[in-house]
């Protein structure tokens, strides 16, 4: 029996020691604490007055501490360093904005005493061999190292005498130099390097604009007065020969004439040298479309008879191309669209393109030829012809149209053009059933003004057009009238970065001369849809016959749209659209409410532009008429 019991005994006090010893086991088995990767630590800069200075963000920029903060260094000795390496750039960022006196020092605080006491002595490491293990492996600690610049800018000195001179093997006679004025530099104001090397450029501009190929500042002085804590700066200038344009040379055409490109150059033998000249004949060259590179060169020294030959280097690029989209709106279902374009169809730029648009309510197809050059440099000849089968909610119709066309460009901004047209059409309205053929001439005019960068994805800006045309039915004489349409879009760029754009659009349009049922169904106003309120069918913003759309004579719309880029490659756009057409030509507000849409659309942002996915709802919504919801996919902004 005292067996048992000892045995029992002896049983249970194996188990309590094995239980004991069970933490000291798995603490035993816990895996080596891993070595750290580097030394973890924050960065301040801090100073008088720091944060009111333009220099504080480029010490940001200077400071390798800073820059490479998420690449901690191994030791704290290579972290050291690293800050030591920053004080000369730190310094040099003062002086280039006038703190001459500037002075930096930095020191390494330890997260346990939060002192300014020196890192060295509280971790170990070895200052002959920053890659020793003693270096490499410092303790763990719960918080990151602070590393602390202390920057005491001093007075920031101010221009005091500017002078622009001129070189003295400058020949006689020559362009005299720009005033300090003219080139952005006062006695008085703030000291910048970038504001004296600006201005440096703005005198080489000088000379290059007046006729003068290769102008160098010989000499420039900037001389720091620490008794007045002023800085005086001299250039010295050497302008070079005087030249005009020599002989123009084309070179790199295989398809295109020398031809049109001469005609580009805005420049003649023998004017005087003008760089803004060449500068536009780049620019304008690029804007055809028609050259993968543009390139002007010169012999680099103007020739015995004070002239400057220049070489035009073109490659051309491949001169057709095809263009694909696809498109879906709740409206009409899935769409395609395509193009075929040839850019240089006879030698001198001449564009032909062949179009085609099909979906559930218009089948299009196209074909339109320009001629630049047509009456002069900035006139372009547009002819084209349009084939039509629309099932829309408001008509049936078979029609063509034809233009004849002169477009006008006065300036980089503004155009204007006219011409001649002829609509004929068969058409079938809805409402009532009821059918008729048209044979309408009429007079095309248009003017626009646009200073948009990008059409696809305008940032900023502005738009204004203005389309009419009178109408007469020549078998029909009592079917005349007038229509016009005027439209605008703005934009407005919250930063520079283009995360936050408001766009706003406003449209309207008349009809004079006619009554609402004798007016052809196909030239009335529709809105509604993509294009005008989103949230309402295709041609359901406006009077109704129940369900089926009347158009109007007259029409106003707008759109408020306010583009929030998230990264660089997706955006979100909350809109508001409102708009309607009425049944006479001066609109009664009375009889016909305005409609508004609401949705929400995204934007993902592509090297062609913009793909765009827009969800709206009737915000009045007409019971049997209006859906829920409606949505729509295409590229490119809205407006």
């Amino acid at each position: 029996m005292h067996t048992g019991l000892l045995n029992t005994f002896m049983a249970v006090f194996s188990a309590t020691l094995c239980l004991m010893l069970l933490p000291r086991v798995s603490l035993a088995a816990d895996p080596p604490i891993k070595k750290s990767k580097g030394v973890p630590y924050e960065v301040e800069i801090q100073g008088k007055d720091l944060d009111k200075s333009p220099v504080n963000k480029i010490l940001e920029e200077v400071s390798l501490a800073v820059q490479k903060k998420n690449d901690p260094p191994k030791s704290p000795a290579l972290l050291r360093r690293r800050c030591e390496g920053d004080i000369p750039e730190m310094q040099k960022a003062l002086r280039s904005f006038g703190y001459f006196r500037g002075t930096v020092t930095f020191n390494i605080i330890p997260p346990e005493s939060g002192e300014d006491t020196a890192v060295d002595q509280q971790l170990p490491f070895s200052a002959d061999n920053p890659e020793s293990e003693a270096s490499a492996v410092p303790p763990p600690t719960a918080h990151p190292l602070t590393v602390r610049f202390e920057v005491d800018l001093g007075p920031r000195f101010t221009f005091s005498k500017i002078h622009i001179n001129l070189a003295p093997d400058a020949p006689e006679n020559v362009l005299s130099p720009p005033t300090p004025e003219s080139v952005k530099l006062a006695e008085g104001e703030p000291y910048s390097a970038s504001l004296v090397v600006q201005a440096g450029e703005s005198i080489l501009t000088r000379y290059k604009q007046n006729g003068y190929p290769f102008p160098k500042i010989s000499h420039r002085d900037v001389i720091a007065d620490f008794k007045t804590n002023h800085v005086e700066v001299t250039f010295q200038v050497s302008p070079g020969s005087c030249a005009r344009f020599g002989p123009t040379r084309i070179t790199g055409l295989k398809r295109l004439e020398d031809q049109y490109v001469y005609a580009l150059i805005p420049w003649k033998e023998g004017e005087p040298y003008d760089i803004r000249l060449i500068k536009s004949a780049r620019q304008t060259l690029f804007d055809t479309n028609l050259f993968g590179v543009v390139s002007f060169k010169n012999k680099g020294k103007v020739d015995a008879e004070g002239t400057l030959p220049m070489t035009v280097e073109l490659s051309e690029r491949a001169p057709r191309t095809v263009r694909l989209g696809l498109e879906y709106t709740t409206d009409y279902g899935p769409g395609f669209n395509g193009s075929w374009t040839h850019r240089d169809f006879f030698g001198m730029a001449e564009k032909l393109t062949v179009s085609a648009k099909l979906n559930k309510e218009t089948r299009t197809g196209a074909l339109r030829f320009s001629k630049p050059m047509f009456l002069n440099r900035d006139n372009t000849f547009i002819a084209g012809i349009q084939f039509s089968n629309d099932t829309t909610p408001g008509y049936d119709a078979n029609s063509v149209d034809t233009t004849v066309m002169l477009q006008q460009q006065f300036t980089k901004t503004f155009s204007a053009g006219g011409g001649l047209g002829f609509h004929l059409a068969r058409v079938k309205e809805n409402a009532f059933d009821t059918r008729n053929t048209y044979q309408l001439f009429y007079v095309p005019l248009s003017a626009g003004l646009d200073t948009r960068k990008n059409i696809l994805n305008p940032v900023q800006g502005y738009h204004l057009s203005l389309t009419m045309a009178p109408y007469l039915d020549i078998p029909q004489s009592d079917i005349r009238f007038f229509r016009y349409i005027l439209g605008g879009s703005t934009y407005y760029n919250f930063n520079r970065r283009d995360w936050v754009v408001l766009a706003v659009r406003a449209t309207f349009g008349q009809i004079y001369g006619i009554d609402h049922d004798d007016m052809p169904a196909d030239l009335r106003f529709y809105p509604g849809g993509g294009g005008s309120v989103r949230g309402y069918g295709y041609q359901l913003a406006g009077p109704l016959q129940g369900d089926t759309p009347l158009g109007g004579l007259s029409m106003l719309t707008g759109s408020l749209e306010l583009r929030f880029k998230i990264t660089e490659s997706f955006g979100l756009v909350p809109f508001l659209d409102a708009g309607t057409a009425y049944l006479d030509t001066v609109p009664d507000f009375s009889d016909q409410e305005m409609l508004y849409g609401a949705g929400l659309g995204l934007r993902y942002y592509t090297t062609i532009g913009p793909i765009r996915l827009d969800v709206a709802v009737p915000l009045r919504k007409r019971e049997g008429v209006d859906s829920n919801y409606q949505f729509y996919v295409s590229i490119g902004q809205s407006f």
